[in-house]
């Protein structure tokens, strides 16, 4: 196929080359235009290589620069090999970001002999080639409500800032990223540690948590570039991110994503608060702790307390998908024999359904309570309750932490570090992050610090009746209804 003609008002060189360099000539000539340092050199490598490609990882490192350009080079390259009118999908959190971060920067630095920044009834807001270069289209959107897109198709979708994005997000647009003819689809993006989606994107990208057996094990790719790594980065803003507090400094500066802006609970620490499983001690406390879901996760965690108050998280569950007899099943063989001082839930439980389910009860914590697992509610206070865990988790150089967990509560240390503050209240943190191991801790800890005299069922008979006792009314809109 013959190269895609450069504007001749141009200053690249279009020499006669043989059909066999033709191809390599479009790639140099394409870079010339880009311009990339080397590490978008190399994410732009690593597109062509992988299928899931995310650059970045610090301040400053040419990441939206280099996104927005990834799909006009992409779009090229498919047009060299006879696909036209290509659609890629560049997107943001919302469209105040779009236009911030992308809108305004492509009318400055897309050329107009490219193509056209146009707003139409079917295409909407879109960066569209010109048919000499294929008729590629951008299509410029936001991500408030991901649902808009599901009959949409993209052969190449990118987001800027990924990590502002929750999971599904990626999930969604992975399930439209398809075009006829075109088999090396592609998905890129961008990111900064931080974020409601710092969690995931960390777990896919960075730490590769991801198993073997799964098609796209190896098909995703980081390529980290930090401000140093950028020639544009001036030696001021490089001297203002070394004056940042340590921890920031480590985000912005350094791409550490254990650290990040925004984040919860700044006082954790796996070093401290992350231990080797033991054995516990037979004469400690021990208690439960639950907060339900079935398509957001159930979360039920085991704890015990030695004689200095300290706090053991050493065990838990943590599945979605499943119905109260089957996470009742899953929590009474985790239990075993264990007795507990109490076990308390989220009291949201103990609410009434408006219908009596299959196993006869009206509540949540009455279908519970039939297949054997007894809830007390908990207190539900959020604010003195995430004061409390701030509390038990901070330490120094004189103390150590109030509260620990076993190595093997895998989802409490992946989650809890990656909550981030809410912006409108910032006392609490973003309730649209993966919070149910938090709120575990939360009911706990609370109901620890107000019934200290509890005292041990002797059966989970006894339990039932202490809590039929408690809630009475509840009960009662059951049994005359």
């Amino acid at each position: 196929m013959e190269p895609i003609p450069l504007p001749s008002d141009t200053h690249f060189r279009q020499p006669t080359l043989d059909k066999s360099e033709k191809y390599a000539l479009k790639e140099y000539s394409l870079r010339e235009l880009i311009n990339p340092f080397p590490k978008q050199e190399e994410f732009l490598q690593a597109i062509d290589k992988y299928k899931y490609v995310l650059y970045g990882g610090a301040k400053h490192g040419g990441k939206s620069y280099i996104l927005r350009w990834a799909l006009i080079r992409q779009l090229l390259k498919w047009t060299v090999l006879g696909h036209k009118n290509v659609r890629a999908g560049l997107f943001c959190e919302d469209y105040p970001t779009l236009q911030d971060r992308q809108i305004t920067k492509i009318k400055a630095e897309f050329p107009l002999w490219l193509g056209t920044l146009s707003d139409s009834r079917t295409e909407g807001l879109a960066f569209v080639l010109r048919p000499k270069y294929g008729g590629g289209i951008i299509a410029l959107r936001n991500l408030d409500d991901i649902s808009k897109y599901a009959s949409s198709e993209f052969a190449i979708c990118a987001i800027d800032q990924v990590e502002k994005n929750l999971r599904k997000v990626f999930d969604e647009l992975r399930s439209i990223i398809r075009w006829p003819g075109i088999e090396n689809t592609k998905f890129i993006a961008t990111s900064n540690p931080g974020g409601i989606g710092h969690d995931w994107v960390k777990k896919l990208w960075i730490d590769r948590n991801i198993s073997e057996e799964d098609p796209d094990a190896g098909e995703i790719h980081f390529v980290r570039s930090l401000p140093s790594d950028n020639p544009y980065t001036t030696k001021e803003y490089l001297a203002e991110l070394g004056r940042l507090p340590e921890k920031l400094r480590k985000a912005y500066l350094e791409g550490i994503w254990d650290i990040f802006e925004g984040q919860y609970f700044t006082e954790w620490n796996p070093s401290k608060h992350v231990v080797e499983p033991f054995e516990i001690p037979p004469d400690w406390k021990k208690f439960r702790s639950y907060d339900h879901g079935r398509e957001a996760p159930a979360c039920c965690k085991w704890y015990a307390v030695d004689f200095d108050g300290r706090v053991f998280v050493y065990r838990e569950f943590y599945q979605s998908g499943l119905d109260v007899d089957q996470i009742a099943e899953q929590i009474l063989e985790l239990s075993g024999k264990e007795e507990y001082v109490f076990s308390v839930a989220d009291p949201s439980i103990f609410h009434r359904l408006g219908f009596v389910d299959r196993y006869g009860g009206q509540t949540i914590a009455e279908s519970f309570a039939r297949q054997g697992v007894a809830w007390y509610p908990a207190s539900n206070r959020r604010i003195d309750g995430w004061n409390l865990l701030h509390e038990y988790l901070r330490f120094d150089e004189n103390k150590e932490p109030r509260i620990k967990y076993f190595k093997t509560c895998f989802n409490s240390i992946r989650t809890l570090p990656a909550l981030i503050h809410d912006d409108k209240r910032p006392e609490d943190f973003d309730t649209r992050g993966e919070d149910h191991a938090g709120d575990t801790d939360r009911y706990l800890l609370l109901t620890l610090h107000e019934r200290k005299s509890s005292k041990p069922a002797n059966s989970e008979e006894e339990n039932f009746k202490r809590m039929m006792k408690l809630h009475k009314s509840s009960f009662n809109a059951y049994y005359y209804a």
